[in-house]
């Protein structure tokens, strides 16, 4: 993945300095939300109840502090990443776990001279009170990006560096055990965790896509393989490697359903294309070739998608001379109808629109569904420029709620 952490340190210089948290109505919800305010702090949603996990972010004489990107383990476990950035433009990041999202979480990771890019839990346990978490980040002595496996089990915390690359894409297996790695471009390797060491290169070159995916259910692998100037969608399970999805225009996009049934996929010409895991056959598909990014519903019946409001090739994600970039619209399609609903538009902030630009990683990770599979969760700009904190409930006609001020949000898995 790439890095636009410069781009945050301006956003808040644009926001004319930190500003308190909105004090909204609390909704009453299914599961947890983590977000970070507009004063780049870490709060958490749960039930009726609005918690403050930290109140160090900020500015000052030596350095400019600020949160990013919490991410939620499936047993509850809430990561969340600090960096900090002093007056010679020297970085530090700093890796924070709570055991439960409502008390403040214990430092686990620290270090100078790298940025956090992006963090993403096992799907598993490695053990009782045991659970990995993998962190992505920018480092200046290794000049690209590290992968380290932060072990959380109850005591002194582990760090593994396991791997280099740039750009560096993973995926967990289900049972938490291995890792399959995209680096360079160039590599698809599959990691294991207890061995310590890469156990697998796969002879064909990848080509065409980001980010692999594990299925969440057993050992199949899908990722992008050269065929021509075309891309096929590609599986490989025990060895063999087959052809899902034949000549795709670069570069492509894929997405496991929770119940591994079935596949979804985007190119670079055509609609979503929803498909049997199994025999390949295109069930259901999107009303416009113009995708931003997609996500599951975690009971694997619907498809959130994002699209531009405008006209078609009209989308611009570079902020104009006011912050506010193109608006976007959410639509959900039901799998097995086809039907498709589409609701109003909305400004990204610049941190929805990172995970949109890599939603491929972040839908593996981050869960932008609610629990029940009803509500979504999104940041945007309102039309003074306030970022905002939105709920969507896919399952009415009401307008979106907005819970909080913030740049960022993301439900539990539970």
């Amino acid at each position: 993945m790439k890095r636009a952490g410069l781009a945050l340190i301006g956003l808040l210089i644009a926001v004319g300095g930190l500003r308190a948290v909105a004090q909204t109505a609390n909704p009453i919800i299914p599961g947890q939300i983590a977000y970070i305010g507009t004063d780049f702090n870490v709060y958490t949603i749960d039930d009726e109840e609005r918690i403050t996990i930290t109140d160090d972010a900020g500015v000052s004489a030596a350095a400019v502090r600020f949160y990013q990107f919490p991410v939620w383990s499936t047993d509850g476990r809430l990561a969340y990443f600090e960096t900090e950035v002093n007056t010679q433009q020297e970085r530090s990041a700093e890796v924070f776990i709570s055991a439960d999202g409502r008390a403040p979480g214990t430092s686990v990771y620290e270090a100078a001279g790298e940025n956090f890019t992006y963090a993403y839990w096992s799907p598993r346990g490695c053990g009782e009170a045991c659970r990995d978490l993998a962190v992505l980040l920018g480092s200046q002595q290794a000049n690209g990006f590290v992968v380290n496996v932060i072990r959380d089990q109850g005591e002194q915390p582990s760090v593994t560096q396991v791997g280099t690359g740039s750009p560096f894409y993973f995926s967990w297996s289900p049972d938490g055990q291995q890792m399959v790695w995209q680096r360079g471009n160039t590599s698809l390797d599959i990691y294991d965790i207890n061995a310590g060491a890469i156990t697998v290169t796969l002879a064909e070159r990848p080509a065409g896509f980001f980010a692999p995916a594990w299925s969440p259910v057993d050992d199949r692998v899908l990722f992008g393989m050269a065929n021509g100037r075309a891309t096929d969608l590609a599986v490989v399970a025990n060895g063999v490697i087959t052809s899902f999805a034949s000549s795709l225009a670069s570069p492509i996009w894929f997405s496991w359903s929770p119940d591994g049934n079935q596949i979804a996929y985007i190119d670079a010409e055509n609609p979503l294309q929803v498909a049997d895991a199994v025999t390949g056959e295109v069930i259901a598909e999107s009303d416009t070739s113009e995708m931003i990014a997609f996500f599951w519903s975690p009971d694997s019946r619907s498809i959130a998608y994002v699209s531009p409001a405008q006209q078609p090739g009209q989308f611009n994600a570079k902020p104009d001379s006011q912050g506010s970039s193109s608006e976007l619209t959410w639509s959900i399609l039901d799998v097995a109808s086809g039907n498709i609903r589409r609701y109003g538009s909305f400004t990204p902030t610049a941190d929805m629109l990172y995970l949109l630009t890599y939603f491929d990683q972040f839908a593996q990770s981050h869960r932008v569904w609610s629990p029940d599979s009803r509500h979504l969760i999104y940041s945007e700009l309102s039309a003074n420029g306030t970022p905002l904190i939105m709920l969507l409930d896919t399952q009415s006609n009401v307008v979106p709620l907005s819970i909080a001020e913030g740049y960022f949000g993301v439900w539990s898995f539970n």
